[in-house]
């Protein structure tokens, strides 16, 4: 009987945590916000930033902008280089990164192309991945890195070396590989017959043969995770990518380059069996 008892205790006794959203209005915000109530009873949510215990950023502008509250901050889809700067800075912190972890991207780039021996890799100074997370990589593929600054130097890159690789895998850098840059990146690959995986959903839709991506349900998943854990222990969980990413295949170019898999639930139900 004391067992059942204490063990019907938590339900009541259970701590509510009062959390601010800070983000630009819109149906992402309210559609975020009404998932991640409906996740855990036991998120309240604050009119404020003031007025909160936490504060839940979407968005590198948003994140910025809230480390004025001087509260536990959780940024979600926001830049690795902005997070871990404000953390060096002092900020009580952590983030759910912006695009997919690096061995995520590779795996499914080696199911797409079993054959593929020597990947191209590209990124940017605030680019999802580092020079250090590329250089650690230890499976199968040959890894070539290229850092670049801009789009010029981006398109001098591609003329030069993409003919020598068997394929180009891409980071989440909206500063490098935004709107602008896909026509140049996803038309020297048409030219040159070579293709291009990552950075994530938009590109796909543009050209890019497959990708790794946060949906806006696998964020929510993510926050839910981070804030179970802070409620529990009073800290962060370690930032990082989303743990299960959403994937997505063109199914014209993935034909079109003879692919392994052509479509996005063959994709993924391959990407569930692997070890």
């Amino acid at each position: 009987m004391i067992w059942l008892l204490l063990s019907a205790a938590p339900a009541h006794a259970r701590e509510k945590l009062k959390v601010h959203v800070q983000a630009a209005e819109g149906p992402f915000k309210s559609g975020f916000v009404n998932a991640l109530q409906a996740g855990n009873a036991d998120i309240l949510l604050a009119p404020s930033g003031e007025a909160a215990e936490m504060i839940v950023a979407l968005g590198d502008e948003a994140f910025s902008r809230s480390v004025q509250f001087g509260k536990p901050l959780l940024g979600v889809f926001v830049s690795r280089r902005l997070e871990e700067t404000l953390r060096r800075k002092g900020c009580h912190c952590a983030a759910i990164w912006a695009g997919v972890a690096l061995n995520d991207q590779l795996a499914m780039l080696q199911l797409m192309m079993p054959v593929a021996a020597n990947v191209g890799i590209i990124i940017g100074r605030n680019s999802a991945w580092s020079e250090g997370t590329v250089q650690d990589y230890r499976g199968r593929l040959g890894l070539t890195l290229f850092k670049v600054d801009d789009q010029a130097e981006l398109g001098k890159v591609l003329r030069e070396e993409l003919d020598s690789l068997d394929a180009l895998l891409l980071p989440v850098d909206e500063s490098l590989f935004g709107p602008d840059s896909a026509k140049l990146v996803l038309l020297t690959s048409y030219r040159l017959r070579r293709p291009v995986f990552g950075p994530e959903q938009s590109y796909v839709h543009a050209g890019s043969a497959a990708s790794l991506f946060a949906s806006g349900g696998d964020l929510v998943s993510e926050t839910l995770i981070q804030l179970e854990s802070f409620m529990a222990r009073k800290r962060f969980r370690r930032s990082g990518f989303v743990h299960t990413p959403s994937v997505i295949v063109n199914e014209h170019v993935a034909n079109s380059f003879d692919m392994r898999f052509h479509d996005s639930e063959a994709l993924r139900s391959a990407l569930e069996v692997m070890p």
